[in-house]
């Protein structure tokens, strides 16, 4: 009977690390690190048999060179495009660690590695292991992102990693059509609320970008750099606004489409890529600034990159707009700038006189959605993660006739 510990993303959002242990062979999916605080999960209770990783976004990948670094012999398996993004994302996670003064948990020689012993698979084929059989299928997150299914020990476990049900710019949504499965490892960040209609948000952010730009001011949107900086290009490139993009999103943007295949429309990315100025160079930034445009930059929550810079230049111009527009940690400058108004990062604590506007673009389920698939699914039981309102989901989910256990980080459960 194969066991399922929780290394970290249980009750919270970040450092996902999941370890499931049949005896003959054990399997280690995502280990990631806290945005926020760069905390890493828990130690691995023994070295996994293999490793697989459901998408880049650091707070799944962003501890997994460390493997390496420890001593792991083995391979990782993930899509061709998720190892592609992750080298950009690890090795730009360790610059701004040094800069930090911190000490990486890893060395660049073991990002070399994990790309170099990597496994490229692709959805819908699966992989055979000493004793488990593992199957990864589009989870419409971001491009390369998946759903791991792992048949082990006689049972059928369905991680859902980060998942998107219906069409966004990028992707078509997730694959959600699993059969027997004995465990659904899923995802809750929003399990408490509903997303509004996509489309009716991008109307409403190209009526008020063109408003801020009318009333000559600038338009910073801070961006994911997977996923997220993307989609808001394809959604503004053909208003005739001067539009920037800079940071990693001009990098990730390259990467994806050097990978078509992992998104739906790749002629309409790359129309918008064509017709964003790149910023290449620091001095470039300031000049920018001094007429109407669009800016589209890492880091989504305002707490690194270059939306830090261009927040110094605009945070007192009332003309001027921010548009926040995916998960706000608690204690980043994204956060605290929604909720008081207050723009607060480093030597700053101000009030803002900029326009300070969130749209809900996310690239997770909301709740109803969530609950859908839960059902379609129909596992034998629910553990929800990557939330911090798992407690309350899992009692709504046993209101509902399902079995569901909120496990804590340490805890380990049988299936």
């Amino acid at each position: 009977m194969p066991t399922v510990t929780g290394l970290g993303g249980f009750h919270e959002v970040g450092r996902q690390a999941i370890f499931i242990d049949s005896g003959t062979e054990s399997l280690l999916i995502d280990y990631g690190i806290s945005i926020q605080n760069m905390a890493v999960p828990l130690p691995i209770p023994k070295m996994p048999g293999a490793v697989v990783l459901s998408h880049a976004h650091l707070d799944h990948s962003g501890h997994l060179p460390s493997l390496y670094l420890k001593g792991y012999p083995g391979a990782v398996y993930a899509t061709d495009t998720t190892f592609a993004l992750s080298d950009l994302l690890l090795r730009d996670s360790h610059k701004v660690q040094m800069l930090n003064g911190l000490r990486p948990h890893y060395d660049l020689i073991d990002v070399d590695t994990f790309g170099k012993a990597g496994r490229r698979v692709a959805f819908g084929d699966p992989f055979g292991l000493k004793g488990a059989t593992v199957t990864l299928s589009d989870s419409g997150h971001v491009p390369g992102g998946g759903s791991v299914l792992a048949e082990i020990g006689g049972k059928r476990i369905l991680y859902s990693g980060d998942i998107k049900f219906g069409r966004t710019e990028l992707l078509d949504g997730a694959f959600t059509d699993f059969e027997g499965i004995d465990l659904l490892i899923t995802e809750a960040t929003y399990s408490y609320k509903n997303h509004p209609d996509r489309s009716m948000m991008r109307e409403r952010l190209r009526s008020h970008v063109q408003e801020v730009i009318g009333n000559g001011g600038i338009v910073l949107i801070p961006s994911f750099a997977v996923g997220r900086a993307q989609e808001m290009i394809c959604m503004l490139y053909d208003l005739g606004i001067p539009m920037y993009i800079d940071g990693m999103g001009a990098k990730a943007t390259r990467i994806i489409l050097d990978h078509k295949h992992s998104i739906r429309r790749p002629e309409k990315l790359e129309q918008a890529f064509a017709a964003a100025i790149k910023i290449k160079k620091h001095a470039e930034r300031r000049q920018v600034t001094k007429k109407p445009c669009i800016i589209v930059t890492s880091a989504g929550m305002l707490q690194g990159g270059p939306a830090k810079l261009y927040m110094r230049e605009i945070y007192n111009k009332p003309e001027c707009s921010v548009v926040l527009n995916g998960f706000q940690m608690a204690g980043t400058p994204g956060k605290i700038l929604l909720d008081t108004g207050r723009y607060v990062d480093d030597d700053i604590d101000v009030q803002a006189k900029l326009k300070v506007e969130f749209m809900d673009f996310s690239f997770h389920c909301g709740r109803d959605n969530l609950l859908k698939f839960i059902r379609k699914v129909n596992p034998g039981m629910v553990v929800p993660v990557h939330s911090e309102h798992v407690q309350e989901f899992s009692a709504e989910l046993k209101g509902m006739g399902f079995a569901s256990a909120p496990i804590r980080n340490g805890e380990t459960i049988a299936v």
